[in-house]
């Protein structure tokens, strides 16, 4: 790149010198003009993308956490903020160094398919003289067991740099800012516990047997979920009553909300555990299962969380691979409700 342009300067150059000879001042002075022009252009031409002008900004700095807070509930404020280091390469604190901050701010609520997924906010924050900048979120209104990401704001300049002249360039270029981005990424967790752990409940998660057919003899699922949430400080929570539970299992969410209303006033926490695969090998019996839990406010029908998850245990034992792994999926339910509802 550098040696065509070398060339082209060369070449106009030439062309002015040869001109010169013959020219009367006049012409030289037009021709100066020119090769003004032409050195304008490729100056032009040879400035720097939106990527390149990131990289000057992040290249051989450091961020590192501090300080990190301890997890809240619902409602109340963080005790103390989280703590980010800006320094180069030296070491030495860079000062007024601007940090982007994205974390979990709410949850889409209703009865959409994306109801429940934890939404973020960005703010900026900027160094001291020491080069410590900090963040001390505003009181959680929903809990979440998530992360919060601190990095090198990318500057309004690269923003209006990445304005698409050819819509393959600039995918090229925001992948490579996004690659700086992460390299110059730290994180934290962003744990908010639920504050509904008094307010009582229904539980209803039907198994289903290797066949796809629900069990509704005996809910496992339920009651070890009940167990293990009770273990976490829930209280005032039971299973729900059959009735409930077949409409787990015909998916009608107007039925679950009539008829969870008639026992409670507070939420339902609703799903199915199913086996995907059962396999047999020289290790034993592995059971892979999938769980999909909602909850629901009673008050007016809106999902509030879901989760998904899937879980694989191995036993000599068939009974107990199974029993195994529904009590492991049971507990990784119970500890997304804890910090999901």
């Amino acid at each position: 790149m550098k040696s065509a342009m070398y060339k082209g300067i060369f070449i106009t150059i030439g062309t002015g010198m040869i001109l010169s000879c013959a020219s009367t001042p006049k012409t030289n002075v037009n021709e100066n003009e020119k090769l003004k022009e032409s050195v304008a252009a490729i100056t032009e031409t040879a400035a720097p993308s939106a990527s390149e002008v990131y990289y000057q900004k992040v290249h051989g700095i450091n961020l590192s956490l501090t300080a990190t807070p301890k997890e809240t509930v619902k409602g109340k404020i963080f005790t103390s903020p989280y703590v980010v280091k800006v320094s180069n390469e030296a070491g030495e604190p860079l000062e007024s160094f601007e940090l982007s901050v994205v974390y979990p701010s709410s949850r889409k609520t209703g009865n959409s398919d994306d109801s429940g997924t934890v939404e973020f906010t960005e703010t900026v924050i900027t160094t001291n003289s020491e080069g410590l900048a900090e963040f001390l979120p505003p009181v959680p209104e929903y809990s979440f067991n998530s992360e919060i990401s601190f990095f090198p704001k990318i500057d309004s300049a690269v923003e209006s740099l990445l304005v698409p002249v050819l819509e393959d360039a600039s995918n090229i270029e925001i992948a490579k800012i996004s690659a700086l981005k992460d390299e110059h990424t730290v994180k934290a967790p962003f744990a908010v516990q639920t504050n509904m752990k008094s307010s009582g409940g229904l539980i209803a998660l039907v198994d289903f047997n290797q066949n796809g057919r629900a069990i509704t003899s005996n809910p496992i699922s339920s009651s070890n979920l009940l167990m293990t949430l009770m273990k976490l400080g829930f209280t005032r929570i039971g299973n729900a009553p059959a009735d409930v539970s077949d409409a787990v299992i015909s998916g009608d969410e107007s039925k679950i909300l009539s008829r969870s209303k008639a026992v409670s006033s507070s939420m339902i926490v609703f799903g199915t555990v199913k086996i995907d695969s059962c396999e047999k090998t020289d290790e034993g019996f592995t059971y892979t299962l999938t769980a999909l839990v909602k909850s629901m406010d009673l008050k007016d029908g809106k999902i509030t969380f879901k989760t998904e998850k899937t879980v694989s245990v191995t036993d000599k034992n068939d009974w107990n691979a199974l029993a195994n792994a529904r009590k492991t999926i049971a507990e990784q339910i119970a500890h997304e409700i804890k910090y999901g509802i």
